[in-house]
């Protein structure tokens, strides 16, 4: 049985048993709880571009086809997409999502273990929950994109970090720190933003572990496994990939105060309880530490004021702020419970605020759920009225989710982004003849640019079929469907 630490009086400060067939069982209950919510609500929303994108690329890999989005999107698609492929490949879009449920209760046991080496069941137990609890989590375990994939891998990089300091061997160490380092690279491999990550990362190991053990055992293979991947990725890191890093900053450069207020309404929370662990009378500097190896995400889209992902991306934060969190939770319980020895008060407490953030998370869980435009109505207007070989132009960049979604159907049809269809004519531009449709959308993929451009030679050459409204977390969206006269 593992040792825990309780508050008591100075002198009753006590080391109590923890019954692990207990914990196992609260643990169980919380992967089978996102199990069950994940899979009840697992067609909330129609393919999401990412997703498309994703798996696309992962069939164009698999099969040797030209991927054309692959020189863009760095390592991932050695990783993400040829699993989201596979996942596809089983079980169509509902495939490819039950992947990343799987990931996500994956990295939810890899923190509950984390927290387990660093501070004893019962930590562990409320630092699972915190996490599934959050409602990132559950979010992104339904979406079949690379960020859940690369929190698995960011969440192992810290649990084999902390488990080189609880080995007693060096080539045990040096093993759990060049699997850190390992693990770290396939992260950032998978979603270019977590290399953010390392410089915190290796300042910990030098803090830790000193500096020939960092240079040794962690830095070295980390620039080997990098080399390599650069050398020999058939799509490595590029010019191309710093270009989509700027456009982003262009296209999204946001007031630092409206971007601190989307950033933190996403771990507020998290991040007022780990500010309680940092008072926690054990293990307050344990707090302090996981509270600054949250920090380079966060810091990332304060001084690049860029808010694209940013509700996706606090899921690293919490990687390191569900432990942190898990120490404010039992503090507050200590303090509410008035500094008293009864368990029992003690108990009541950590239920009640457990309690508080689920019900935070799950109302940002249902939030999150809806922003992202529900593109149905679209899809089901083609697969009724469409017809193969049809062109069809659209002013959003969610050509891709069509081809997916009606592919198996019209195969030979093309969607594409209205500008690729525009040609010079006299007295103003006209879209080719040889487009059939077109899709306009101007507040979300289509906001850069919107129909009302085209509007001379749509009102000339396409009438009105389809007027619908898509309804979001934000506010609704009108959306037209034109067809050539």
């Amino acid at each position: 049985m593992i040792e825990r630490y309780t508050y008591g009086s100075e002198t009753g400060k006590t080391l109590e048993k923890d019954r692990p067939g207990v914990m196992t069982f609260l643990l169980l209950g919380i992967l089978l709880y996102a199990l069950i919510i994940s899979i009840l609500t697992l067609d909330y929303n129609s393919v999401f571009i990412d997703e498309a994108f994703h798996i696309t690329m992962g069939k164009q890999l698999l099969s040797g086809e030209p991927c054309d989005g692959c020189p863009s999107h760095t390592g991932s698609v050695t990783t993400w997409p040829i699993m989201a492929a596979y996942g596809d490949s089983w079980g169509g879009l509902y495939g490819a999502r039950v992947l990343t449920i799987a990931i996500g209760l994956a990295t939810t046991l890899v923190i509950y273990l984390t927290a387990r080496m660093l501070l004893g069941n019962r930590f562990a137990i409320l630092a699972a929950a915190i996490f599934q609890f959050s409602g990132q989590a559950l979010y992104l375990m339904k979406l079949a994109t690379y960020d859940m994939l690369a929190a698995f891998f960011l969440s192992l990089a810290l649990l084999l970090f902390v488990a080189s300091e609880r080995v007693r061997s060096i080539p045990y160490e040096a093993v759990a720190l060049a699997s850190s380092a390992v693990f770290m690279f396939l992260a950032g491999v998978t979603k270019y933003l977590v290399p953010v990550f390392v410089p915190a990362f290796l300042i910990l190991v030098l803090a830790r572990r000193g500096a020939k053990k960092t240079l040794l055992y962690f830095l070295l293979p980390l620039v080997i496994v990098s080399a390599l991947y650069i050398t020999f990725a058939p799509y490595p890191p590029n010019e191309v990939v710093a270009a989509q890093i700027s456009g982003v900053r262009e296209t999204s450069h946001l007031p630092i105060s409206t971007l601190t207020e989307w950033t933190f309404r996403w771990v507020a929370l998290a991040y007022l309880l780990a500010i309680f662990g940092l008072f926690h009378e054990k293990w307050g500097k344990t707090a302090l530490m996981l509270i600054l190896l949250s920090t380079p995400i966060i810091l990332l889209h304060l001084v690049t004021r860029t808010e694209r992902s940013v509700n996706k991306n606090m899921i690293f934060a919490l990687i390191f702020l569900a432990p942190a969190a898990a120490l404010g939770v039992d503090h507050i319980a200590h303090l509410f419970s008035m500094r008293g020895t009864s368990r029992a008060a003690k108990r009541f407490f950590t239920i009640a605020v457990v309690a508080v953030i689920w019900a935070y998370g799950f109302y940002n869980l249902q939030w999150l759920e809806g922003q992202y435009p529900d593109v149905s109505p679209v899809i089901e207007f083609f697969d009724r009225n469409g017809f193969d070989g049809m062109r069809v132009a659209m002013n959003g960049w969610d050509g891709v989710i069509y081809e997916y979604s009606l592919g198996s159907k019209y195969p030979n049809s093309e969607f594409h982004h209205i500008t690729s269809y525009m040609r010079e004519s006299n007295p103003h531009r006209r879209i080719d003849e040889q487009v059939d449709f077109v899709v306009c959308e101007d507040k979300y993929y289509g906001k850069h640019y919107p129909c009302t451009d085209y509007s001379d030679s749509i009102d000339e050459d396409f009438l009105l079929l389809e007027d619908f409204t898509i309804q979001h977390s934000w506010g609704t969206t009108d959306a037209q469907i034109y067809g050539r006269k």
